[in-house]
């Protein structure tokens, strides 16, 4: 008896607690079947999480403190319903690294040798044969030691990923004048971007798609404190991180402002971080904007990338130049010493290694700008979209991608639909990416220029 009336009064107190603090829990899970061709490998067909939605539940709770006060949290998990995991793999797998990163001989600018004209012409044309390739092997072993270690790196949305709270984790106060949220969160320009998007980053036609590794945009920010405001239709937030216990990062700062009605929008959002060297590193400048036209939405994005310095490759560098200075160039020189003494030295004097050290960055870098623009309808429980977005890659390797294609929603209730995506990658020039979806990365066809389609088809619920 007394143990019964003890859970009751618990329960009672428990009651009391969650009508007080409205805590609720949400969630997605979306799953079916994708078809990607052109990637490395040949074409795959594979049993998927997140077509539309990047599957996940999560935890939200919301207090009001009175007087215009509010308290409020969140924690929210990525769930791979494919595997039972929250974290995958790019459907091009995480060893298959593109020709711009795997690839020496298109990475690095070869190296001009000469020996002195008193060398006979014979001997001073097989001694540097030897010399181009001693290098050449050697680069692509260190190439190859490199790319293993960015494969096993997280260098994308949701590889390799130990988070729990993986999506967002934050706790907040809402005041008369603005909400302070700390925490991880999503940054001010991708909120913009996925506002303004067509397809507001569902399925593989999203404009991100043919952007995402590496990433033209930072999504979520670690240890990030930001300031929000919503005053009608209009929206703006501030955000700063220190970059704290972040090795790959320094400071980051975004901002963003956006007014949004039922007939028209528009935004504009910046974010700015610097390295873990402390220098200018990825920066993204985001435009949207959408009008009602007939009986559906217009939508206008516009990217403007620039990454001089990017996070997280300090050490590659180091390990790269360490390679060429102990080991590459005076094995090169001794090998060909042995042979013609003295020569071997000559040669690899001749070898540049910050030159090689700055083409390997150069890979990575980025100067370019992302376009895309679609139209969204719905009609009943019936909701087409369609868009066409454009990378336009401005750098070495002049990597462009674009994409085009259809999606279409059939809702069986207000928490249920079904799914069908259809798209096309147009790979030009140096261009190597394959489309993934919301819950995970394409990653790379099997060569640059090679265009790759993707149909998968599935069933969202959210609860």
């Amino acid at each position: 008896m007394k143990k019964t009336a003890l859970i009751l009064a618990l329960a009672a107190a428990s009651t009391a607690s969650w009508a007080q603090s409205s805590v609720s829990v949400y969630g997605i899970l979306d799953g079916g079947v994708s078809y990607t061709t052109g990637i490395a490998g040949g074409a795959r067909k594979q049993v998927v999480s997140g077509i539309m939605d990047g599957s996940r539940f999560g935890l939200r709770g919301n207090e009001d403190l009175g007087g215009g006060y509010r308290a409020l949290f969140l924690l929210e998990n990525r769930t791979e319903l494919d595997t039972g995991t929250n974290s995958n793999a790019p459907v091009s797998g995480n060893t298959f690294l593109p020709d711009r990163w795997g690839k020496a001989s298109g990475i690095f600018t070869p190296t001009n040798f000469v020996l002195p004209g008193t060398v006979p012409a014979p001997v001073a044309a097989q001694l540097i044969g030897a010399a181009r390739a001693g290098l050449a092997s050697a680069l692509q072993t260190t190439t190859n030691t490199l790319g293993a270690r960015l494969s096993a790196a997280s260098f994308g949305v949701n590889i390799g990923n130990a988070r729990f709270w993986d999506r967002q984790a934050y706790v907040g106060l809402v005041t008369p004048v603005g909400g302070i949220l700390a925490g991880r969160q999503y940054t001010p320009a991708y909120e913009l971007n996925a506002t303004f998007d067509t397809m507001g980053t569902q399925s593989s036609l999203a404009a991100g798609q043919v952007a995402a590794v590496p990433a033209v945009i930072d999504i979520r920010q670690n240890n990030a404190l930001q300031y929000r405001i919503q005053q009608g239709g209009l929206s703006a937030s501030l955000m700063v991180a220190a970059g704290e216990g972040e090795a790959s990062q320094g400071r980051f700062v975004g901002a963003m402002a956006m007014y949004k009605t039922d007939a028209y929008g528009v935004g504009l959002g910046v974010n700015t971080k610097k390295n873990e060297l402390g220098q200018r590193s990825l920066r993204t400048i985001t435009f949207g904007a959408s009008a009602k036209v007939g009986p559906g939405t217009v939508s206008f994005l516009y990217n403007d990338v620039s990454d001089p310095n990017p996070s997280g490759l300090s050490a590659l560098l180091d390990g790269l130049s360490g390679a060429l200075s102990t080991q590459i160039v005076p094995g090169l020189a001794a090998q060909i010493n042995a042979a013609a003494p003295g020569l071997g030295t000559v040669l690899a004097g001749q070898i540049n290694v910050a030159s090689l050290v700055n083409d390997y960055k150069q890979a990575f870098v980025q100067d370019a700008t992302l376009f895309s623009i679609g139209y969204k309808m719905t009609f009943g429980p019936h909701t087409i979209y369609t868009a066409y977005n454009s990378f336009n890659d401005k750098g070495r390797f002049n990597g462009d991608t674009d994409s085009y294609g259809a999606v279409y929603t059939y809702a069986l209730s207000k928490r249920t639909d079904l799914n069908f995506v259809f798209t096309h990658f147009d790979n030009k020039a140096g261009g190597q990416a394959a489309p993934g979806q919301a819950g995970f990365l394409g990653g790379f066809t099997r060569a640059p220029g090679v265009d790759s389609n993707n149909v998968a088809m599935g069933v969202r619920h959210r609860f």
